[in-house]
């Protein structure tokens, strides 16, 4: 059986759900946003879906920028020993952003703030505010102690993981839901991060400019995790941590992946570099995925070598299709 939703890149409203013994599902509002969790052959399914949800609370609590945290407690003292599951996180971010050369970087968080876009007034930067913040922004500026488990932060340094941390939840989520006995599930958290496992899932990639137009295309995951960015989510709130500029090479990226935690943090990247070398990061690590973008007018997917064909991707007439043909060298 294949499910079926639409991804607003990604993830928009869902369109069917499947019927039958241990079928649920249910919507709450966690990490500031709408996360959608459907749930089958689970012998208790409200069950399943507390335990699915309960570990969103989870790190939603440890890991949050919008209210007391284990974050803002270590951001606040610029270092400390921190719990299991915020340095695995910290570790996969710091990981992405050495392969990213910084396209990903979990240190924006003084850009982001002065901008606007942890609760106040949206504003622009300066030129020399810019280069003064960037200052403070950088990988680098983090170490991290294994033995440990410890973090130690550069003075003026401040953590985000607004671009990973959803991918984390939803990773554990589905493990919680298998753990409770699901056939199978889906958990889309905040309409940039999902993950599937048992039935297939049938995205509906919309108009990355206007999600009430018809999508631009859609494709097939089965035993996978999706992550997407996408100007359309908030407009200018993607950073390129290089330069302290909006990000504005593509529309949206998507990501297909094992690890939601890895997918939510290429999204960016991928967002960040553009097209040619995103793309060529995602082949690099053994992902797959997408991004939109326009050209003179023409609305293109250019995709991940293989892309089309082990996702089925089909896409509405007038778009056009761009695999990426070149392996580097």
């Amino acid at each position: 059986m294949i499910w079926r939703m639409a991804v607003s890149v990604l993830l928009a409203a869902l369109l069917a759900a499947p019927d039958g013994p241990g079928f649920r599902r249910e919507m709450r509002v966690v990490m500031g946003s709408t996360a959608d969790i459907w749930v089958s052959g689970a012998a208790d399914p409200t069950a399943a879906l507390d335990a699915g949800f309960g570990e969103l609370d989870q790190v939603d609590r440890a890991m949050s920028l919008w209210k007391e945290s284990e974050l803002t407690a270590l951001n606040r003292a610029g270092g400390g020993q921190v719990s299991d599951g915020l340095f695995r996180v910290l570790e996969d971010a710091m990981m992405v952003a050495a392969l990213s050369a910084g396209a990903f970087d979990p240190t924006v968080e003084p850009l982001v703030r002065a901008t606007g876009g942890l609760g106040g007034p949206h504003r622009r930067l300066s030129a020399p505010e810019t280069k003064r913040l960037l200052a403070r922004v950088g990988f680098r500026r983090v170490h991290l102690d294994a033995h440990a488990r410890s973090v130690a932060l550069d003075p003026g340094t401040a953590l985000d993981l607004g671009g990973i941390a959803k991918g984390y939840a939803v990773d554990r989520a589905l493990a919680a839901l298998r753990a409770a006995g699901a056939r199978g599930a889906v958990v889309d958290l905040g309409r940039s991060s999902l993950g599937v496992f048992g039935d297939a899932l049938a995205l509906d990639v919309a108009d990355p400019e206007d999600p009430a137009r018809p999508p631009w295309a859609s494709f097939v995951v089965r035993e996978a995790t999706v992550g997407s960015s996408g100007a359309d989510q908030r407009k200018d709130h993607i950073f390129d941590p290089r330069t302290g500029r909006a990000a504005r090479r593509v529309l949206a990226a998507a990501v297909v992946t094992s690890s939601a935690c890895e997918a939510d943090a290429l999204s960016t990247a991928v967002f960040v570099l553009g097209a040619e070398e995103g793309l060529a990061l995602l082949e690099r690590r053994g992902a797959a995925g997408f991004v939109l973008v326009k050209e003179r007018g023409r609305r293109i997917v250019w995709a991940t070598r293989g892309f089309a064909e082990s996702h089925q991707l089909t896409l509405a007439p007038g778009i056009l299709l761009r695999p990426r043909l070149s392996a580097e060298r």
